[in-house]
């Protein structure tokens, strides 16, 4: 056994014992989540952050930067702020982050296209979580 599947061993052990359904571990070398499944304490390891695919390796994943709801339209309006396929200029606003009534925007780091939404429209998230992804 690795010293890696050993500390996700014991942390899942740990973990066990409490109301916890999702723990995320990074550094410089690794990165590990590891996901309550059912009623029981069983955990398993899921590979973190999500693989990127050769073809999206030139592409930016705008990550969140911090807790709350995502919101990929203005609760006011009807249409979303960004589609697959669209252009989006660097500073545009591309999503929201809800945090109880406050309105977080979302910006794009740079000009491209949208090639791939991550979380869906008014779905949790949390700090680092991919929403979306710019090429």
């Amino acid at each position: 056994m690795t010293a890696h599947a050993a500390l996700q061993n014991q942390l899942a052990e740990w973990l066990a014992g409490t109301d916890l359904t999702i723990l995320e571990l990074s550094g410089p070398a690794t990165a590990f989540r590891l996901r309550r499944h059912g009623a029981g304490a069983a955990f398993e390891t899921e590979p973190w952050p999500p693989a990127v695919t050769p073809a999206a390796a030139a592409a930016t994943v705008v990550c969140a930067g911090t807790v709350g709801i995502v919101l990929l339209a203005h609760p006011l309006r009807t249409e979303p702020l960004v589609r697959i396929g669209q252009t989006v200029a660097a500073g545009q606003t591309i999503g929201l982050l809800k945090i109880g009534l406050v309105l977080l925007a979302v910006h794009a780091p740079h000009e491209g296209t949208v090639t791939r939404i991550f979380a869906p429209h008014e779905t949790a998230v949390g700090f680092g979580d991919p929403l979306l992804e710019i090429a």
